[in-house]
């Protein structure tokens, strides 16, 4: 078999492992879900999944890593500070455009139960790239309010909260209305993230 099928044949595998259980997340807990009904609503032998993943959590890490490949390569970074509040960064928009567009997805992951695995990876990641922005735009002799590592922990945050409460509301404000509230969240420390 060709590479090229090979590939296709996996990631479609994937697709179906991942829609399965994104179905089983929306009747129950992740902690109560077997691989056994996993393949069994992806109509995939259990032999294939463990093939590629150890176990369900192997499945999920994977799948959230796809979501955030999916956002990364979507934003553009400048610094919050060089915007205002009439103009947010597009950034933070394409962040709530993204979950808009997921909802499913980030609805179970950052508002159902048994998924603090997933809000723990999601703080790591934002507050490495606020980080890395962090480094990238503050000059090395600024004096700050709080240590940088402080202040991306907050911002990380404030950003999973912002977006639980959207979520949660059914998302009564536009992605450029939640990109002006973080903003104003993120301008409350001495630097930007």
């Amino acid at each position: 078999m060709s590479d090229h099928l090979e590939d296709l044949r996996i990631r479609r595998t994937h697709k179906l492992l991942w829609e399965a259980l994104m179905t089983e997340l929306s009747l129950r807990p992740f902690e109560e879900i077997t691989v056994k009904e996993i393949c069994e609503r992806a109509m995939v032998h259990r032999s294939t999944f463990y093939k590629h993943y150890e176990d369900k959590y192997a499945l999920l890490e994977r799948g959230m890593q796809q979501m955030y490949a999916t956002l990364v390569t979507e934003v553009v970074h400048a610094p919050p500070s060089m915007f205002s509040a009439d103009q947010p960064p597009p950034y933070f928009i394409r962040v709530f455009e993204h979950v808009a567009e997921h909802q499913h997805f980030y609805k179970l992951m950052l508002c159902g139960e048994g998924i603090g695995r997933f809000q723990k990876l999601v703080k790591e990641y934002i507050a490495e790239q606020a980080m890395a922005k962090e480094r990238e735009w503050a000059p090395a002799h600024q004096n700050v309010a709080f240590p940088p590592a402080m202040q991306v922990q907050f911002f990380a945050g404030a950003v999973l909260s912002l977006l639980a409460w959207w979520l949660e509301n059914d998302m009564p404000l536009s992605p450029h209305q939640m990109a002006q509230y973080l903003l104003s969240v993120s301008s409350t420390s001495s630097s930007h993230p």
